[in-house]
């Protein structure tokens, strides 16, 4: 009975292992929604995801926010809350981000990727790397880290929004 039992547990663990390892939290830079399949006549809409929103990415187009589980094939307005150094944040003001070759208009609770382990001082005030996403990431801007909501540490189905309530 024993070794019925941990051939079981065993069993479950190795069906289990490959779902988890797939998912990953990713956060909405646009509005985007969520499908009941990839494609067809028969496609309808499940709902749709705000941005800002912390999504279960499952891979494959799959995703899940708020018990609803579909495909969105707009899978480039997603981006990983935390992935090599880079992290997601939330604007907590409208400001001119300077750039290495311009610069970029961003307004409160605009969707950033920032990377705080590269610095750089502009007019002796230390300033974080950040990309900004515009039909494509642009990589190459600065922000202060007072300016910025890390969402690294929200859990799933949430919105991330600055306030100062």
């Amino acid at each position: 009975m024993k070794k019925l039992m941990v051939m079981l547990m065993a069993g479950l663990l190795v069906f289990s292992v490959p779902s988890i390892t797939f998912a990953q939290k990713d956060i909405a830079v646009e509005d985007t929604g969520i499908f009941n399949m990839k494609f067809g006549s028969n496609k309808k809409l499940l709902r749709t995801v705000p941005r800002g929103a912390i999504v279960n990415y499952i891979g494959d187009g799959k995703l899940l926010f708020r018990g609803t589980t579909g495909f969105s094939l707009l899978t480039q307005r997603l981006c990983p809350v935390s992935s090599n150094g880079w992290y997601a944040a939330v604007m907590k003001k409208t400001i001119r981000l300077p750039g290495d070759s311009g610069g970029a208009n961003m307004g409160v609770n605009e969707v950033v990727r920032v990377k705080p382990t590269v610095t750089k001082k502009i007019s002796g005030v230390t300033y974080i790397r950040c990309a900004v996403f515009s039909d494509a990431w642009g990589w190459n801007f600065w922000v202060k880290s007072s300016d910025v909501l890390r969402v690294d540490n929200y859990g799933f189905d949430n919105i991330a929004r600055f306030t100062t309530l």
